[in-house]
């Protein structure tokens, strides 16, 4: 599988565009369903499943999901197993240090149904103009691709102008299921101040974790602390390190273009944003997600998508 793009179809959701996953690791989907069956009967073994199909529990990670119902009391159970790991997954919601379950669609909702509609409209006039574009040159968007098509729309007159640029960080994978932090703050380490130091070793920092006994990953307050301590108490000494909560689209350019590589947070998640693509009115960040344990991904994801709920910029002062 070369990628993967996900879509909102349904307009009260926002723009249609939410991500590009490239090179994603193969979903064992048959397994993770037989399995999160397999876990249901043994748990609740007077159960009646009443389904099983895949879902993002917990955006980007896909898994399968079994509902179960209690024959007895009538209470309905879920089960997830990982997509990736074939691991199962405690259906617990997701906290700033654990990860756990959490629907981004309800997320979405949060945004109000009208800034929804406002964003699938842009969406939207951009796709419709790219369209009519495209008919006054007699391109059929229904036909097959042709690169004397392609040239045709390559135009300035049919497609907005883009910029951006990509920092060449190092993709780094996260060690353990809560080590994305530590891989985060390991990678911008290494590309901001060429100093390397081991997953284990954030972890431990300061002595907020001991890494032989895991017990969620680090906060927010964590990692700015690991970011803002100077070189000598072991940290990174960005001393203009901060946590944002605003998700400007202006100041996630900013930093790119100022040569710093920041971390971008959904729930219960760290991720790193390497790079941006401006076209239009819209702003695309190119992500380094740590997952999946011990390789990592990239994506590009759209920035303002309503998936992020903090940021920390890592600043020399």
């Amino acid at each position: 599988m070369i990628g993967t793009i996900d879509i909102y179809a349904n307009k009260t959701l926002g723009n249609s565009f939410n991500d590009i996953a490239f090179d994603p690791e193969t979903y064992k989907v048959a397994e993770a369903m037989k399995k999160s069956k397999e876990i249901a009967k043994n748990e609740y073994p007077d159960g009646e499943i009443k389904s099983t199909k895949m879902v993002v529990y917990s955006y980007p990670s896909i898994g399968a999901m079994t509902i179960i119902k209690d024959k007895v009391t009538g209470v309905k159970h879920r089960i997830f197993v990982d997509a990736y790991t074939l691991e199962e997954v405690e259906d617990k919601p997701a906290t700033e240090t654990e990860p756990g379950v959490w629907s981004m669609y309800e997320m979405k909702w949060e945004n109000g149904v009208e800034e929804n509609l406002k964003e699938w409209e842009k969406s939207d006039q951009l796709t419709k103009s790219i369209e009519q574009a495209a008919a006054n040159k007699g391109v059929n968007i229904n036909a097959a691709v042709t690169e004397e098509n392609i040239e045709k729309l390559s135009a300035d007159a049919v497609t907005p102008k883009a910029s951006g640029i990509t920092l060449p960080v190092t993709k780094r994978g996260q060690e353990n299921d809560v080590y994305c932090g530590c891989a985060c703050c390991q990678t911008i380490g290494e590309y901001i101040c060429d100093i390397y130091r081991t997953q284990d070793y954030i972890y431990d920092f300061q002595e907020w974790h001991d890494h032989n006994n895991l017990s969620g990953g680090l906060s927010i307050s964590d990692a700015v602390g690991y970011c803002y301590y100077t070189q000598q108490q072991g940290g990174l000494g960005q001393r203009g390190t901060d946590d944002d909560y605003t998700l400007s689209s202006m100041d996630a350019v900013g930093e790119i273009n100022n040569n710093r590589p920041f971390m971008s947070l959904i729930k219960g998640h760290f991720r790193l944003c390497y790079g941006y693509l401006s076209s239009g009115s819209l702003v695309y960040m190119y992500i380094i997600d740590p997952k999946p344990v011990g390789s990592g991904s990239y994506t590009i994801e759209r920035c303002g998508a309503n998936n992020e709920v903090a940021r920390i910029y890592v600043r020399p002062s």
